[in-house]
């Protein structure tokens, strides 16, 4: 889909006043959908187009092409007032934007606001009547400040999202907290929640300094301060265990726990034994097990979703 369209769904969207997770509701299509429409990375099918036109009450052609069906139409009934009309138009929307191939787009309108998208960066900022939208499609990323509030998204399947309601509650991924305290109190400071308390104690507990005593310990007492050095792939397994008790995600389990040992070994065989080769083959296996247990998650939440 061309950068046109997407702007076009864009200003469609937001002149019904709509959010992208409201339209999304509507076509029964998950926000990411509707996203990657809006950020020209895929296209809705032809269902969804229908049900857009439908939903915003124009034609297909004019969703899809904007005004330029209807200028080719009254192009072939010769009317000079028309053309006379479109090249009004196309100065007016000369002066409104400024694209000029890789260089960012610009748009400036009383009804839309200003609009600006650079498909170098990746960015897009859109300044109007419903507030400040602004989206970083390299980091997947998107911030709205509006009448309704604050909401930072981001735009990957895994990712977060946060939005300050008008009673003065936050929602947090899905979940509603009636205050910032009491969302700090049960989130940690990447934003993961705890389901149990006995995972949020277990998160909480300074288990690497717990390893960096221990490893003073064994050097000072036992000098074994190169062989010491293997505590450090304690910390990354003690943390996903803490993760497993609390979410019980054995697919995450295996995904954080078979890197670090798995580069443990190899440098184990390599520092201590002198066997880098054929050692190093066990780290090729890392992204494999890792892409393994993406899968195996995705599959199981198709499967509950079904």
């Amino acid at each position: 889909m061309d950068l046109a369209m997407a702007q076009r769904l864009v200003d469609r969207r937001k002149a019904a006043g709509l959010s992208q997770e409201a339209l999304a509701a509507q076509l029964g299509v998950s926000r990411q959908a509707v996203s990657k429409w809006e950020r020209s990375e895929s296209s809705p099918d032809t269902d969804n187009l229908i049900a857009l036109a439908a939903l915003y009450d124009v034609s297909l052609d004019e969703l899809l092409y904007g005004e330029a069906a209807n200028d080719a139409d009254d192009l072939e009934d010769g009317s000079a007032d028309t053309e006379t009309a479109d090249v009004a138009d196309e100065a007016e929307d000369s002066a409104g934007h400024a694209d000029c191939g890789d260089k960012p787009l610009v748009d400036i309108s009383l009804a839309r606001g200003i609009h600006v998208i650079d498909p170098n960066k990746g960015e897009e900022v859109h300044v109007g009547w419903s507030g400040i939208h602004v989206t970083n499609e390299r980091k997947g990323e998107e911030v709205h400040v509006g009448p309704g509030g604050v909401h930072i998204d981001t735009l990957e399947d895994d990712g977060h999202s946060v939005r300050t309601n008008d009673d003065g509650t936050v929602t947090i991924d899905g979940e509603t907290f009636s205050s910032w305290k009491e969302a700090h109190d049960k989130l940690d400071h990447h934003g993961k929640h705890f389901h149990t308390k006995v995972g949020r104690a277990w998160n909480k507990f300074p288990f690497p300094a717990l390893v960096t005593l221990a490893y003073l310990v064994l050097g000072i007492v036992y000098g074994t301060w190169g062989m010491g050095l293997f505590l450090v792939f304690l910390v990354p397994v003690y943390y996903a265990i803490g993760d497993f008790i609390d979410r019980r995600h054995l697919s995450k389990l295996i995904e954080a726990i078979y890197p670090a040992a798995a580069i443990a070994w190899f440098l184990y065989m390599w520092l201590c034994l002198g066997q880098p080769h054929p050692a190093w083959i066990i780290l090729i296996t890392i992204p494999v097990i890792k892409a393994l247990m993406r899968w195996c998650r995705k599959q199981w939440k198709h499967r509950k979703q079904a």
